[in-house]
């Protein structure tokens, strides 16, 4: 129903209602032809504009009010809006100005103690992550998006070790290309056994060091790296953050990135199985070399069934459906590396 014909009828309406203070809805219905639910939209029109309200003792149950009155009432009801807005306005600014005057000083001093300090020098972030070292109580958490060479590694071992020899926790996340490498893997390999936790992702947003919930070391800007890459000459410029509030957003950060990674051995359950040293290093070569288990067998005077068995561990142990799955997965954990040494042993060599 159009506006228009709304008015239309509430100035119908009206005119009679100012004729015949009696009028009953039942009447006017009758007379006007309109339905109920069109009476009720003509004197809602009515009660907006202040020209009719609703008045139990009367036959229709409203009463209707000149113009005057009804401009009066808008113009009273106006000013009463007006100064409750005024009212709203003036203690919104009463609100601001405390604000400025009590508040924004105590986070101003709030950010002028948080402390920030920029590494230009790997000398100098080597020397910050040797203090964290020393005093790290409770935990540390980072992430490497990168791989780096065998020589960095080696001197984050004997860090590594004195933190968690030290009683507190380790939790890392690196880049699943990067733990493929088999030193990479052996390092990590060896932060497991000293009791560090470690997982894999697919991606990282940048390198981060998280000491004690206290401190945080991220670079200062999200550095172009080759994952690939065999060594970085320099290192980028870092940030170190000792403010507990930003140290926090970035644990929190890393802790969805914790909770969406995999566990490093969860696809091939760690290390070469089982004891025999060089005899089950030699079965792995051949197995990846494609011959069966028989000619396994005669190659190394061992019995077809020594040789089923203990190429059926070592499949199942990798998660492995086929010989040919096998081989690819052993060259990807870096078990036919010569310089990567056997964590564990087997007997399955033994008749």
């Amino acid at each position: 129903m159009s506006d228009g014909v709304v008015r239309a009828r509430a100035r119908e309406l009206y005119a009679l209602a100012l004729a015949d203070a009696d009028w009953a809805p039942d009447q006017v219905c009758a007379e006007l032809g309109w339905t109920r639910e069109q009476l009720s939209g003509a004197l809602s029109a009515l009660a907006a504009l202040g020209l009719a309200e609703r008045f139990d003792p009367a036959v229709s149950g409203w009463s209707v009010h000149s113009p005057a009155t009804a401009m009066a009432q808008l113009i009273e009801n106006s000013h009463q809006h007006t100064e409750e807005l005024l009212d709203t306005v003036t203690r919104a600014h009463t609100a601001l100005a405390q604000v400025a005057s009590e508040f924004q000083p105590v986070h101003i001093r709030q950010l002028a103690e948080a402390r920030i300090e920029v590494a230009v020098k790997p000398a100098q972030i080597s020397a910050i992550l040797d203090e964290a070292a020393f005093t790290s109580t409770s935990e540390l958490l980072s992430f490497s998006p990168e791989r780096l060479p065998a020589s960095r590694y080696a001197i984050g071992n004997e860090r590594n070790k004195l933190i968690l020899r030290r009683g507190a926790k380790m939790r890392s996340i690196h880049l699943t290309s990067s733990a493929a490498t088999p030193y990479v893997r052996a390092h990590l390999r060896e932060l497991v056994n000293e009791g560090a936790e470690v997982r894999t992702a697919t991606s990282l947003p940048m390198r981060l060091i998280i000491v004690d919930r206290t401190l945080a070391i991220v670079p200062t800007f999200a550095p172009d790296v080759d994952p690939d890459a065999e060594s970085r000459e320099d290192s980028p410029p870092a940030m170190v953050l000792r403010s507990p509030a930003m140290v926090a957003v970035l644990r929190q950060v890393f802790e969805h990135v914790w909770a969406s990674s995999s566990d490093l051995f969860s696809e091939d359950g760690g290390g070469i199985p089982s004891s025999g040293g060089p005899r089950v290093r030699e079965i792995i070569r051949l197995l990846a070399s494609g011959l069966t288990d028989e000619a396994i067998g005669r190659k190394l005077g061992l019995s077809d069934r020594t040789v089923r068995r203990t190429v059926a561990e070592l499949m199942q142990q990798i998660g492995a459906e086929s010989r040919f799955q096998a081989g690819v997965k052993m060259v990807r954990l870096g078990w036919l590396n010569d310089n990567e040494p056997l964590v564990a042993s087997t007997t399955a060599d033994h008749v």
